[in-house]
């Protein structure tokens, strides 16, 4: 097997589905069509749930038929997802779309990333997946902030429906990608071990890497609560559209420092320094950027979260796929992956109320405490359970 062929494909697909030249413009998008924040996180929220019911069965079945099956599945599903929103522009449609994005997510989550590690483990640089990995994401976010800037370019002198078609057509591409993968690991001898087996494992058994999915599932869910409310909340501070893909394309490139310096970190701080940090931020960057949300100074604020989110997938993916077998990291990842996605679908429609009913101000404050409480007692338990697995 060419294993660099493999990781160029992968980091090829990931810089397309990457390239997301809808995100600056999306939530005008929506509102275009008569969605208020509140409908906007129930359409998120309906997009949550639909991972959380399909997230863990999609990583299953990736790591029972192959992982390679379940990337071209996912990339197909996104390619259709996209279609429905250029297609069919209302809230049906938006609906119809999320639920197709998110099977596509669903199979494509744990995949990938299983896929990586699989390569660079018969390879014997397993050891490197870290940088490895931050340096692919760290593309990926350059990918979405070059496509900020040509959404800004084409939102103004086009339309933002014709954002919608080319973000079609470029995932489109990602299909042909997929079928040059090769499977690895060879799924006809691999012994069958039960979903629910699995799960037990990462959820009861492995007291470390149970409070690990609680922090992840903070820090992710915190990092895309903010995502959402960016667009709204600069329009409030008078930000003309045409700069917001030069606003996302800058936070984007924080993501891509993020990821860049993560392997840097996990070999200059302990796993426990270094997740204290990771989870302590959320908190703090949400109060900042309350106490500064109706001045132009939250924008020193708002990239910290976008670094916070570049930093810590790599690092965790590393932990959680380290503590896992070959034939059970997609369910494993799904599951990590999960836990952010239930967080997120049952906070975020209280602070789409919240920024609804009150202000910007207020949501940000309330989603730093609800985040901050999250993360740091996920924290504490999972310091408690390194303690007392070295001491058995």
């Amino acid at each position: 097997m060419n294993m660099q062929r493999q990781v160029t494909l992968l980091l090829l697909i990931r810089i397309l589905r990457m390239f997301m030249i809808t995100m600056p413009v999306i939530v005008l998008y929506w509102q275009s069509h008569g969605l208020q924040m509140k409908d906007i996180f129930i359409l998120q929220v309906i997009y949550s749930i639909a991972v959380v019911i399909f997230e863990v069965p999609t990583g299953y079945f990736a790591d029972r038929f192959g992982h390679r099956t379940s990337v071209i599945l996912g990339c197909i599903c996104g390619t259709l997802g996209f279609f429905f929103y250029f297609a069919i522009p209302s809230y049906l449609g938006f609906i119809l779309a999320e639920l197709t994005l998110a099977v596509g997510t669903s199979f494509m989550s744990g995949a990938r990333d299983a896929l990586l590690y699989d390569t660079l483990e018969v390879a014997k640089k397993e050891l490197q997946y870290t940088k490895i990995q931050g340096r692919q994401s760290a593309l990926g976010n350059v990918s979405e902030a070059i496509a900020a800037i040509a959404a800004g370019i084409v939102a103004w002198y086009s339309s933002i429906a014709t954002v919608m078609l080319l973000q079609w057509l470029i995932i489109a591409i990602t299909i042909p990608l997929a079928f040059g993968l090769i499977e690895v690991h060879s799924r006809k001898n691999v012994q069958t071990i039960k979903l629910r087996t699995i799960i037990c494992q990462a959820l009861l058994e492995n007291a470390s890497l149970r409070y690990l999915n609680i922090i992840a599932g903070g820090i992710s869910a915190a990092t895309l609560t903010i995502v959402w409310f960016s667009q709204p909340h600069w329009e409030s501070l008078g930000v003309p559209v045409l700069y917001f893909g030069y606003l996302w394309a800058g936070l984007n490139l924080c993501a891509a420092f993020g990821s860049a310096v993560a392997h840097r970190l996990t070999e200059r701080l302990t796993i426990q320094s270094l997740f204290g940090i990771l989870a302590s931020l959320p908190f703090v960057l949400y109060v900042l950027t309350s106490y500064f949300a109706q001045s132009l100074l939250v924008f020193l604020i708002i990239p910290f979260f976008w670094i916070l989110r570049g930093v810590a997938t790599p690092i965790i993916q590393d932990y959680v796929q380290r503590a896992c077998n070959a034939n059970e990291r997609a369910t494993v990842l799904s599951i990590n992956a999960l836990a952010s996605r239930l967080v997120f679908s049952l906070c975020s429609p209280f602070l789409g109320w919240i920024a609804d009913i009150w202000s910007f101000q207020t949501a940000f404050l309330a989603s730093g405490l609800i985040y901050g409480i999250i993360t740091i007692l996920g924290y504490v338990g999972f310091v408690l359970a390194i303690k007392h697995t070295r001491k058995t």
